[in-house]
C-alpha cells in the first residue's frame, strides 16, 4: 500500500518485457490485434478514444470475451496490463507493469516496476482526460537520481518512503484515472461495463500498491 509504502513485494506477471519503441502512423496501423473470429469488437470507437487520451498503443490482444491485454505508452511511460473480462465484476485491482527509459549522456537506464491500482467507481460519462503522469515521472526521476542498481524489497522501506515523499496523493489519483480509462476503452471495444458501484467507497489510502521496482542498463 502506498501510505507511504506499506507493501512492496518481488515478482511480476510480466516477467520479460520489451523496451518502448517509437510510434509511427496512426493508432489503427500501430497495434497487433489477435481476436477470436466468433467475437464481436468495435474497433473504431475504441481507437478514437485512445487518440483522445493520447495513448500510443504498442500491442493489443483480445481473446473472445475472455481476456484483454494492452501495452501502450503515455507520457513516455510504457504500461502493460491484462484484464479478466469473464470475471470483470469480481476484480478489485488492475495490475500494471511499467517501463520507463532514460537516455543519459553516456548510458541508458530502464526502470521496471509493478503497481496494483484499486478499482473505484468507473465514470463512464466523463469526458476523456489527458493524464500527464507528472507524479509518476517525478517518482521515476527520483529512482534514477538515487542510482538504485538492484531490485527493491520490503527491507528497503526507508528508500521507498523517500521516493514517494510528497507524491502519494498524485500517484493514487493518476492510477485511479488510469483504471477509469481502461474500463472506458473496454466498454467502447466490446460493450462490457464493470459493476463498480459497490467499489465507490474504496479506501483512498489503500488505492495503490507498489509491488516491485528495479533499474537496469537499457539494451
Amino acid at each position: 500500500m502506498l501510505n507511504k509504502i506499506d507493501n512492496v513485494s518481488a515478482g511480476s506477471e510480466y516477467g520479460k518485457t520489451g523496451r518502448p519503441s517509437g510510434y509511427i502512423g496512426n493508432f489503427a496501423s500501430a497495434y497487433t490485434h489477435h481476436v477470436d473470429y466468433h467475437d464481436s469488437v468495435n474497433i473504431s470507437p475504441a481507437l478514437q478514444f485512445l487518440n483522445q487520451v493520447q495513448w500510443r498503443l504498442k500491442e493489443f490482444k483480445h481473446v473472445a470475451n475472455e481476456k484483454l491485454y494492452l501495452s501502450f505508452i503515455a507520457s513516455e511511460v510504457e504500461f502493460q496490463t491484462s484484464v479478466d473480462l469473464i470475471n470483470i465484476d469480481q476484480l478489485k485491482y488492475l495490475n500494471y507493469h511499467t517501463i520507463k527509459e532514460f537516455k543519459l549522456s553516456n548510458e541508458s537506464k530502464t526502470i521496471l516496476s509493478d503497481f496494483s491500482a484499486k478499482i473505484s467507481e468507473v465514470r463512464y460519462d466523463n469526458e476523456p482526460v489527458l493524464i500527464n503522469f507528472s507524479a509518476l515521472n517525478v517518482f521515476f526521476q527520483r529512482v534514477l537520481e538515487l542510482r538504485i542498481n538492484r531490485e527493491l524489497t520490503r527491507s528497503d522501506k526507508f528508500i521507498f518512503d523517500e521516493l514517494v515523499d510528497g507524491l502519494t496523493t498524485g500517484l493514487k489519483t493518476e492510477f485511479i484515472q488510469l483504471n477509469n480509462q481502461i474500463f472506458i476503452f473496454i466498454n467502447k471495444l466490446v460493450g462490457i461495463k464493470i459493476n463498480s458501484k459497490e467499489k465507490a467507497e474504496s479506501d483512498f489510502n489503500e488505492s495503490l500498491i507498489i509491488k516491485n521496482l528495479k533499474i537496469s542498463d537499457a539494451k
